[in-house]
């Protein structure tokens, strides 16, 4: 009997062949990107998941809170944190922290230039994650101060085929003996790193202080709880914890700190904090990728349903013929659900052909391998398959049952469906189509949403001049008794052919400020915490600032040099503000405290975008930095030969600078970075929306090539007493026209909430109007009616006798 159900299935099959093509085609696109969708999702949940301790481990992130002022958040701590919480918590198993570091590690003539992945870190920290070891063991990998620990990829560019164990790499002045290899950080894990070494030599490197201190922060920190410990009872004593060892710093300087518990599983999703260790995924973009790998497989599951009833009438005849020659209603169930489940599985098959080829394409795009995306798990390929067969079975059950209870008298006769059915169907029909175009606008919509706000970021005016700007950064730190070369290389770069200035900074625009400090006013008992920038006297105009009162820098001594003078200082108007000024005029001259120093407020400059849009304003503190302690050189160019150009300032610098390798980037380029997961949703959004389209016009195709052919008698006679070709195309394309617009009414409110809610990330965003919504119902409008017209024309222009001869 099964073989019979197969047979008739196929033969179906082959005989419609366009209504086949059309379902097994779109069900397979929908099913190919759901499933490059869920594996994406899939891999960025997966985060840190390879720890066995994973359930046990928990970051400790703080937020500072002023009087009356913003909180600020951040990822690190104090490094004093770690050892009190061991030694006052009795749940705390063990602690580990994570110092980054910059620099170059060398070995010979070989240089490695490692931006942050070089960390100090405890030796317990293989007590606490679950880093593969190929050489070494977790027990005696940091039993010496100067031991390190490398990545495979680290050992091969440093090593090659040799066993790089007992074998010294060079870093600040200092060999550091590697006496562990591990496997590579897995791509799923939030740490990521090249080179590890000793904490224990860290704390002999900064006399302790970087074991004791409670008012210098930037170490990550990560507590493992003993088995059972309670995670809701720990957090319960962070505030107490805070008062023991916080409370005086709090009472005198205004502000509160807050210690969390924050799961070690929930980071990289989940994270609000700032200065995080490596970029963290956005949870409202992964969210709204998950909706839409949803709505994709239903558009495709409803275009089953839509086809497979709309053809129930000229099936009608072969099922009453079937129940008058003594077929049952559960045979014909059988039957149907079998020719859905053929349909499906060849969709299914087609689906996972297209994935499995455009993986490598789509993993390249988000920046990651194919092999990041595969999933190995069993249950989890068992449990995709499950979904799709479930849906696809659900999906054929209706078609099935709508067919199986027609009356053979009726059907036989071609006659509609008694009592209202045929009714109820046509309604649920339209309302599956009024889904889709309903899903298909929203998406439309956000993606539009999107994409605005991108182009909002990338051409709003910064208030700081990034254009045309070569930035050099010293990757080795340079003391003191080489100032005369600072000098010497400015000199050198100022005198290259197409370089108009150099001014040197601490920072640059593109990223968060790396340091604060608390600033008050005398008499004042509360401390204003903001962001420190040394920078130099041509900085304000290189970088086109705009004084709003006082004055630029002009030879003010940098801070230390002259202990008897206030240090000049120079404030954005927000940390004027901060500050209790009034106005930047009243800012002028006025005496503030911070940083350890007397300062005399010079000038005020208009505020200006330091990071990406979606922060608001920082307040930031301006000193005249010492030219020894600024990394940043940025060379304001006017020259098309920039090749050239690069190639001078690299021998410049070689020259100057031999043993600090030349790291260097444009600052436009630099800053774009930013939003780089921004760009990178709004292309998948895009890519994913016009596959969603694709499937539902393909549905809109099939509806319409049925209810054409369905209506040709009608048509020809409308054309036989003279209908125009016009009014017989409204006749067809209204009612699909209809059903788009109640899906715009529909899909409006949902896509002015989705929107509104995500741009609340945003400091700076753009204004949401009724275009949002127009546009998209415009774009589906024009689609459903390129779609339809086609057939439409087509049968208006036919030959009316050819369809009316049998009549």
């Amino acid at each position: 009997m099964i073989k019979n159900y197969l047979k008739i299935a196929w033969r179906n099959l082959i005989k419609d062949r366009t209504f086949s093509v059309i379902n097994i085609f779109g069900l397979a696109v929908g099913i190919a990107a759901f499933l490059l969708i869920v594996n994406y999702l899939r891999f960025e949940y997966s985060f840190d998941h390879f720890n066995s301790r994973e359930a046990r481990i928990f970051r400790v992130p703080m937020s500072i809170t002023e009087t009356g002022g913003k909180q600020q958040t951040f990822a690190f701590t104090y490094p004093a944190l770690a050892p009190a919480m061991k030694k006052d918590f009795p749940e705390v198993e063990e602690t580990v922290r994570f110092r980054k570091q910059w620099g170059v590690v060398s070995r010979g003539e070989k240089n490695l230039i490692e931006n942050g992945q070089i960390y100090f870190v405890d030796p317990a920290v293989f007590k606490v994650f679950s880093f593969r070891f190929e050489k070494g063991t977790p027990e005696t990998a940091f039993s010496g101060l100067n031991d390190a620990v490398i990545t495979r990829t680290t050992a091969n560019k440093f090593f090659g085929n040799e066993d790089p164990i007992g074998k010294p790499l060079h870093y600040r002045n200092e060999d550091f003996i590697v006496n562990a290899v591990l496997d590579d950080v897995p791509a799923n894990s939030h740490i990521r790193f090249d080179v590890l070494l000793n904490f224990n030599k860290y704390i002999q490197l900064t006399h302790g202080s970087s074991n004791t201190s409670w008012g210098w922060s930037d170490f990550y920190t990560y507590v493992l709880l003993k088995p059972g410990a309670s995670v809701a009872a720990l957090q319960s004593k962070m505030p107490a914890f805070a008062e023991r060892y916080r409370g005086a710093d709090m009472k005198k300087n205004g502000f509160r700190v807050t210690f969390h518990l924050q799961p070690l599983a929930d980071i990289h999703t989940h994270s609000t904090y700032g200065y995080e260790m490596d970029g963290s995924g956005d949870l409202y973009y992964l969210k709204y990728l998950g909706i839409a790998a949803l709505l994709i497989l239903l558009i495709a599951l409803v275009n089953y349903i839509n086809l497979s009833t709309a053809r129930s009438m000229e099936r009608s005849k072969e099922v009453g013929l079937r129940k008058v020659v003594g077929a049952t209603r559960g045979q014909l169930i059988r039957q149907f659900l079998t020719e859905s489940l053929l349909i499906n599985a060849l969709a299914i098959l087609l689906g996972f052909i297209i994935y499995t080829l455009s993986l490598p394409g789509f993993a390249s795009l988000i920046g990651r391998t194919a092999a990041d995306l595969e999933s190995a798990d069993m249950l989890y390929w068992v449990t995709v398959t499950g979904i799709f067969l479930a849906g696809t079975l659900l999906a054929g059950f209706y078609p099935a049952f709508i067919l199986s209870a027609f009356q053979p008298v009726q059907t036989i006769k071609s006659m509609a469906l008694s009592g209202g059915r045929g009714q109820g169907k046509a309604f649920l029909r339209k309302a599956l189509v009024v889904f889709q175009f309903t899903a298909a606008i929203v998406l439309i919509g956000g993606a539009i949403g999107f994409y605005r706000q991108l182009r909002f970021m990338s051409n709003r005016d910064l208030g700081v001049d990034i254009r045309q700007t070569l930035v050099l950064q010293q990757t080795v730190g340079t003391d003191s008794s080489k100032a005369g070369s600072v000098e010497a290389v400015i000199d050198r770069l100022q005198n290259i052919p197409g370089v108009q200035t150099v001014t040197l900074s601490t920072d640059v625009p593109g990223a968060g400020v790396g340091n604060s400090t608390s600033f008050t006013k005398p008499n004042s008992n509360e401390d204003k915490r903001v962001k420190e920038f040394g920078i130099d006297e041509k900085f304000i105009p290189n970088y086109g600032l705009t004084l709003l009162a006082g004055r630029n820098f002009d030879k003010d001594k940098p801070a230390g040099q002259d202990t008897s003078a206030p240090v000049s200082i120079i404030l954005n108007e927000t940390a004027s503000k901060l500050l209790g000024f009034a106005s930047p005029g009243e800012a002028i001259n006025q005496l503030v405290d911070g940083a350890g120093f007397h300062c005399r407020i010079v000038g005020v400059i208009a505020d200006y975008h330091q990071q990406s849009l979606q922060f608001d304003y920082d307040p930031i503190v301006f000193y005249p930095g010492l030219h020894i302690n600024m990394t940043n050189f940025a060379l304001k160019l006017d020259t098309k030969d920039l090749p050239a150009l690069i190639e001078k300032a690299k021998s410049t610098w070689a020259s100057v600078f031999p043993k600090s390798p030349l790291q260097y980037f444009f600052l436009d380029e630099f800053f774009t970075r930013q939003y780089q997961t921004d760009q990178l949703f709004a292309t998948i959004l895009w890519l994913f929306t016009i596959l969603a389209i694709i499937v539902a016009s393909l549905g809109l195709l099939g509806l319409s090539l049925y209810t054409v052919s369905k209506r040709l008698k009608e048509i020809s006679i409308r054309k036989v007493l003279g209908a125009s070709v016009v009014e017989i195309t409204t006749l067809i394309t209204r009612d699909y026209l209809k059903l788009i617009v109640y899906a715009g009414l529909v899909a409006g409110p949902s896509t002015y909430l989705l929107l509104q809610n995500w741009l609340k990330g945003y400091a700076f965003h753009i204004e949401i109007g009724v275009m949002f919504v127009l546009v998209p119902i415009s774009l589906i409008l024009v689609i459903a009616l390129l779609t339809v017209l086609y057939q439409s024309l087509k049968a208006a222009m036919s030959n009316p006798t050819r369809n009316l001869r049998s009549e």
